[in-house]
């Protein structure tokens, strides 16, 4: 990898730290308030899968997935199942975690893996 496509990298993975933080924040604060307006968090989700894809991220990509299913789920029935709304949350928190990690060049941290699992799971 040459130089200016490194420091291309690194501004595609910053902007998408950036991204993931600001959408992260409208999901938990929409669960933090109790908020029936599942279709914005699931298109702020949605958005965080194709981003975190075409940067190479396919487990935060992945981690998105299965919160914006649980919202598209949420967004027909009009309720989130029971406790799922703190696994969101916890996901939210955890791929935008793992987005700065990325950014920094870090290791993905361990509440990625642990959020995979809780959602899929159940």
């Amino acid at each position: 990898m040459n130089e200016k496509s490194a420091a291309t990298e690194e501004e595609l993975l910053q902007s998408f730290a950036e991204e993931a933080k600001r959408r992260c924040d409208v999901i938990a604060a929409g669960l933090a308030t109790a908020t029936t307006d599942f279709e914005t968090m699931r298109a702020e989700a949605h958005a965080l899968k194709g981003t975190a894809s075409v940067v190479g991220l396919r487990r935060l990509a992945e981690l998105a997935g299965l919160m914006e299913s649980d919202l598209a789920e949420a967004k027909k029935t009009g309720t989130i199942r029971g406790g799922r709304d703190h696994q969101i949350a916890d996901a939210a928190k955890a791929l935008a975690d793992g987005a700065a990690a990325a950014a920094k060049g870090e290791e993905e941290p361990p509440d990625v893996g642990r959020s995979l699992a809780q959602l899929f799971s159940a």
